[in-house]
């Protein structure tokens, strides 16, 4: 998750000879004193046995005996969890909020971007054999298993490619997660290998006028040489069908989600009668790809995630 003064550094053009991702000449600034580390190491992405290592972010004053909620960021094509540190507000919600907080790096592809393995539609696209799921499966295990954290209480989001991973991992991981929230990403075309969570929250956050990952559905980038990923509303009816919602979703209220685009211009849909979660569709009126960065983003989100 990036705010907008960091967008043009790492965003993903196409040019004629392929996928090229522009170089950030912004260096990520010092965590805020807000927040303590837990003991863990930071590393470049996965390593080889495909273990995930980041700092963990713990709430300064978490009180004795007490465990934290975790929420795990995850970041999009090209960018890293650093950016997300430095150039979001979501790290120090997370601190005021008393929130433990990591944002793993993804590996590197032949292009030097960072990716998650979020199946066919985003973003693997070597074709490397690296699984995602079980490095995020180990590293939430691990945690809960070392840290002060409520394992009843594992939230996974992300943005873009880290939004379609979201969806991944509560496709075949729902057990891990209480919740997740994909921004700017979808869910997989085909659920065959999907598990029927006990219960899960699950929050699409789409941008009806993204150019990136569309809103109908299509290709990445409307390029039709790049995969083809779902619509938003493929993403959410499908978790409702997994949920045992109603088909048909219910409009709500409308939200200030983007501080930067006038009024209430986030219009909300929920489905009922959920047997096991919850699922809504919010749609940002005039979006594009880089949304939810900042406030008042966090706190709408993570009101609906910690329900």
């Amino acid at each position: 998750m990036l705010n907008r003064s960091l967008v043009a550094g790492l965003l993903l053009t196409l040019g004629s000879s392929g996928c090229q991702r522009k170089n950030s000449d912004s260096k990520p600034s010092p965590a805020p004193p807000t927040v303590a580390s837990w003991p863990t190491a930071a590393g470049p992405g996965p390593s080889a046995g495909g273990r995930l290592d980041a700092p963990l972010h713990l709430p300064a004053q978490l009180p004795a005996g007490q465990k934290a909620p975790l929420l795990i960021l995850l970041h999009g094509l090209g960018s890293s969890g650093e950016a997300i540190e430095s150039a979001s507000d979501w790290p120090a919600f997370a601190a005021q909020h008393g929130v433990a907080w990591i944002a793993p790096n993804g590996s590197v592809d032949r292009h030097g971007r960072r990716f998650w393995n979020a199946g066919p539609s985003c973003c693997n696209f070597d074709g490397a054999t690296v699984d995602h799921v079980a490095a995020l499966a180990e590293l939430i295990q691990r945690l809960v298993a070392d840290a002060p954290l409520d394992g009843s209480r594992v939230f996974l989001g992300g943005h873009s490619n880290g939004g379609f991973m979201a969806h991944r991992f509560a496709c075949e991981r729902p057990d891990l997660v209480r919740g997740i929230v994909s921004i700017a990403g979808a869910g997989p075309l085909e659920r065959a290998a999907c598990k029927v969570p006990a219960a899960l929250r699950v929050l699409q956050i789409q941008g009806d006028a993204d150019p990136i990952v569309t809103y109908q559905g299509g290709h990445l980038f409307k390029d039709p040489s790049l995969p083809e990923h779902a619509s938003a509303r493929k993403s959410v009816a499908d978790w409702a069908a997994a949920l045992g919602c109603a088909q048909t979703p219910i409009v709500g209220g409308s939200l200030d989600l983007e501080s930067s685009l006038p009024g209430a211009e986030t219009r909300t849909e929920s489905y009922a009668g959920c047997k096991s979660g919850s699922v809504e569709l919010w749609t940002v009126g005039g979006g594009t790809h880089y949304i939810g960065f900042n406030s008042p983003a966090p706190e709408l989100i993570w009101n609906f995630l910690n329900h």
